[in-house]
């Protein structure tokens, strides 16, 4: 039977699941990151230059909520280890677009492997059906985290 004090106290206990799934998360995440030729802030830039490539540093630093100065000094030790490339946009030789190299998408894809990994032996114990189900409910936050984020910028 669902009442207003179990709801409460799943939702309790939800948000204690959740933060102890994000500790050991990121503890294991954190041993992978010790040993990596990047600090965890490039490593961010790197991943999110890979999803939106070719991507300008305004666009960069607004979608990681930093200034473009802040961008264009992480950006710099990327491209010393030849990690990322900047193009001039022909268009407009003010803008320079960042690009991962092949390098720094070799070094992308092994830490997604390392990470896979990691989450496979945690899930060992869930079913595939249970997997689907994990799945469609993060799904279902994920819209409506969406939805929240949106109606708060409209305000």
């Amino acid at each position: 039977m669902n009442t207003p004090t179990r709801r409460a106290e799943l939702i309790r206990t939800l948000f204690e699941t959740m933060d102890a799934t994000k500790r050991g998360m990121y503890a294991q995440m954190q041993a992978i990151n010790r040993t990596l030729p990047i600090p965890r802030p490039q490593l961010e830039l790197l991943t999110t230059i890979r999803h939106t490539q070719p991507i300008s540093f305004k666009a960069l630093a607004k979608q990681l909520y930093l200034t473009p100065g802040a961008i264009s000094q992480q950006a710099e030790g990327l491209e010393q280890q030849e990690l990322i490339v900047r193009r001039i946009d022909p268009k407009d030789r003010r803008i320079q677009f960042l690009e991962v190299t092949p390098k720094g998408l070799e070094l992308l894809a092994d830490i997604e492997k390392r990470r896979r990994s990691i989450l496979e032996k945690v899930l060992v114990e869930l079913s595939d059906d249970e997997l689907e189900i994990w799945v469609r409910i993060q799904q279902k936050l994920i819209k409506q985290f969406q939805a929240e984020i949106s109606k708060e910028k409209e305000k």
